[in-house]
Parts: structure tokens; C-alpha cells; sequence
């Protein structure tokens, strides 16, 4: 996915972010951490950085819309059809996403600092308002909110939608599609057919 920071070298700032991961791990009780879905939006709301940039494409979920509060009770599984019904996405091509990015392993780094279930990028992570890149809750809803940004962009056109959410918008905008890469076709190429395997259960 497409670094948005522009400030630091995405070295720098996947280090600083992993570090601020691990104080708050270290910092925060055991009792914090398993906060609720809502507790966890609320507080991501009322921080001081810019307001836009922290809600950006969010939407509130309530006591009512929340169901399940926590993500021991409810599971990758459970999070990611959540997240897919807040934020109006196919729950499919959401879990088709988190398997080819990540495996379902919410530590996974890459070799260019993506980070976690849905490896955000960490400017595309603070656009986002994505705290700590490695809670899956956090992460999720952060990667399911872009995802439905770039198929908003692009009329629900999954095949570039897909690009965008790998190599960024800015690229497919360029080429007028899918950019010509081998790691960006295959990439696509990819979630697409997990997505047809998924669809044709």
C-alpha cells in the first residue's frame, strides 16, 4: 500500500510507531487492552491530532451496532464480519484481503513496513487514525475503512479497488487500470481468486 506520510522515511516512522505499540503494551493493564469496539473508536475520537484525519471515512458504532464488545469474544472471524457490515464492504473480499496480506497473523511486517492484519502502511495508518497498527480491532477497521474508500473511488470496481489498496490510488490513476507490475497483477490476481473461491461455497 501507498506510504502517505511524505514527513519521514517509512523506516523512521515504522520505528517510532512500533515503539509507541510496545510502551502502550507494557503500559497499559490487561483489562485496557481488551477494551471495547466502541471504547476503542471513542477514545481514537477524542485524541488531539487533526479531527479529519482521525475519522476519516470512520463511522460510529454504537451499543446497539457494536454486539459483540471485545475481540476475545469475538474472533478474527466475528471482527471481520463486523467490520465489513459497519462499513458496508463484502465481508469476503475483506477476509480474501487479511488472508493475502497477512496470513491472519496481526505481528505480520513486511519488507516495506507494512504492519499488521491488513498491513497499513504507517502514513496510511495515521491518515487513518490508526493508533497502534498491530490491534487487530484497530488495524481491521483501519484497512476495511481504506478498502471501502478505494472501491468508493473506483464505482465498486473490486479489480482496482484491489490495486489501489496495494500500490495506492495514485498509481492506478496513472496507468488507467491495474499498473503493470508482477507483484501488483499478482496480487490482484490473487485476492480474486480467493474472493471466487469464497463466493462459490
Amino acid at each position: 500500500m501507498k506510504n502517505f506520510s511524505g514527513f519521514a522515511p517509512s523506516g523512521v516512522r515504522e520505528v517510532q510507531m512500533r515503539i509507541r505499540a510496545i510502551r502502550r503494551r507494557f503500559k497499559e493493564p490487561e483489562k485496557e487492552r481488551e477494551r471495547s469496539f466502541v471504547d476503542v473508536l471513542d477514545a481514537a475520537g477524542s485524541k488531539k491530532s487533526p479531527q479529519v484525519a482521525r475519522n476519516f471515512g470512520r463511522t460510529r458504532e454504537t451499543p446497539e451496532t457494536a454486539g459483540i464488545n471485545t475481540l476475545k469474544e469475538a474472533g478474527l472471524e466475528g471482527l471481520i464480519r463486523r467490520k465489513a457490515r459497519v462499513y458496508g464492504v463484502d465481508e469476503d473480499l475483506v477476509r480474501a484481503v487479511v488472508r493475502m496480506e497477512s496470513g491472519g497473523n496481526a505481528k505480520a511486517v513486511s519488507t516495506a513496513g507494512a504492519m499488521g492484519l491488513m498491513q497499513l502502511m504507517p502514513g496510511t495508518a495515521e491518515m487513518l487514525g490508526v493508533d497502534d497498527p498491530f490491534d487487530p480491532v484497530q488495524n481491521v477497521d483501519g484497512g476495511v475503512r481504506y478498502l471501502k474508500m478505494m472501491l468508493d473511488r473506483y464505482d465498486g470496481d473490486e479489480t482496482l479497488a484491489l490495486a489501489a489498496y496495494h500500490s495506492g490510488p495514485g498509481r492506478v490513476d496513472r496507468y488507467g487500470g491495474v499498473p503493470p507490475y508482477p507483484k501488483v497483477t499478482h496480487y490482484v490476481k490473487t485476492v480474486k481468486a480467493l474472493l471466487r473461491r469464497a463466493r462459490e461455497e
